[in-house]
């Protein structure tokens, strides 16, 4: 399942140390949460088990898969932004599917050099999945214009209809209104879960479902986390855990960044999903850490000086997985390479030294605090664990705060100004 591991700190707070510490704030927070009387906790529909069934239409995902199979739809362009579009990524990313039912092409950005090789390469009938829960974000909008017009103009309106899926949400969405008119296959995104927390709706599971993966599974694994983690004892649920640690080096230590790294490049999306769940969560007011995340071992010989004798405002957190999905056992016959003392082991074994060597350099030389989760493998079930996990714990890291984890209004900032200088220009 999921183990947090804290084998590698530096400060010598332990789990003791910390329930004596931050216990009682836990507690309160969590009432506050039940009680719907914590800032912004109307918005935590996710975190509700008997709701995890309904916010997806599986059947009407069936429907569509099986729709655009018989209309011999090859690829499908994923248009969405931030958490319209990261958490499916990172589950498709991290399951890393031999048979995928179509290819998909994730349009996540309207620069016009990254976009139009896109719209050359998807044919001539494509299925196109646009998520906005508002329909008014200017970057989906504009790439469903632009590709609409593409498969308008390739088959026809009528076919063109058959081949879009919409999720918005049912009440005040432009998006909604405009796709009922059209006649668009139309999928509901709950109004009281936000974007970066929308991976297990529609938002997140349809375009995983389009490449071939058991929605099913990974909602297992929430509801398990769900259940597990549905306490606020703080010696009891590792995700509150994580959340006071992250707390105590920020306020105690004065740190100022975390570091998070996979040894996996199928797992950076998880934590680009991590860097949006904390990053969005708890950047506000001129508070909480920096989150940014490395991919080792690619990373070390980049960044892997300075984590280890740079400036030391920084922790690390680590998430490895126990067994991987395929592996290569290494044969080698002669030493001509001077690798033969790597006869007979599996890559995976490599890799795993590498994050023991790292962890130990970087904590005992480097004197850097290290954090670890370890999730046992990198399925459907563990996906849909380590994303209620991460959710709950970027939720209680925020309330430590004193911060509302549910809004983001320093990104609507941009928005308007953007809008502004484009009406003006």
């Amino acid at each position: 399942m999921l183990r947090f591991n804290t084998d590698f700190l530096r400060d010598k707070i332990n789990l003791k140390s910390l329930n004596k510490k931050y216990s009682k704030n836990v507690i309160h927070i969590c009432e506050n949460v039940q009680k719907k009387t914590a800032h912004g906790s109307l918005m935590t529909d996710w975190m509700e088990i008997n709701l995890l069934q309904k916010n997806v239409d599986i059947d009407l995902i069936e429907k569509i898969k099986k729709e655009w199979i018989k209309l011999k739809i090859k690829n499908v362009v994923i248009i969405g932004i931030g958490g319209s579009y990261i958490g499916a990524k990172a589950i498709i990313d991290m399951l890393s599917p031999k048979d995928r039912l179509f290819n998909l092409f994730f349009v996540h950005n309207i620069n016009s050099d990254f976009l139009l090789p896109i719209l050359d390469r998807v044919g001539k009938c494509f299925g196109i999945v646009v998520i906005s829960k508002s329909g008014k974000t200017i970057e989906p909008s504009v790439a469903f214009r632009i590709f609409r017009k593409r498969l308008e103009e390739n088959v026809g309106l009528s076919q063109a209809r058959k081949c879009i899926a919409v999720v918005t949400s049912k009440n005040d969405s432009i998006l909604n209104k405009f796709s009922s008119i059209k006649g668009y296959h139309i999928l509901s995104i709950p109004n009281n879960i936000g974007g970066r927390f929308s991976t297990l709706t529609n938002a997140g599971l349809l375009p995983v479902a389009l490449a071939g993966i058991d929605i099913k599974k990974i909602l297992a694994g929430a509801k398990a986390a769900l259940k597990e983690l549905d306490t606020p004892i703080l010696r009891a649920n590792t995700a509150y855990q994580y959340a006071c640690y992250r707390y105590y080096f920020y306020t105690v230590k004065k740190l100022q960044i975390e570091n998070f790294v996979v040894y996996d490049p199928n797992l950076t999306m998880i934590a680009s999903q991590w860097q949006q769940l904390f990053g969005e969560s708890e950047g506000k007011n001129g508070k909480a850490l920096f989150p940014t995340y490395s991919t080792f071992t690619t990373d070390l010989h980049s960044l892997g000086q300075y984590l280890q004798q740079g400036t030391k405002n920084f922790f690390e957190t680590t998430l490895i997985v126990d067994k991987p999905n395929y592996d290569i056992r290494l044969k080698i016959d002669n030493n001509n390479d001077g690798l033969q003392y790597l006869n007979n082991i599996k890559l995976s074994t490599i890799t795993q030294k590498a994050f023991e060597g790292t962890v130990f350099a970087h904590s005992v030389s480097g004197k850097v605090n290290n954090l670890v989760i370890q999730i046992s493998k990198a399925d459907e079930f563990h996906y849909g664990y380590l994303f209620i996990w991460l959710a709950k714990a970027a939720m209680m890291s925020a309330y430590l705060l004193k911060l509302n984890p549910f809004d983001q209004p320093g990104v609507e900032l941009y928005k308007d100004k953007m809008f502004e200088l484009l009406r003006t220009k």
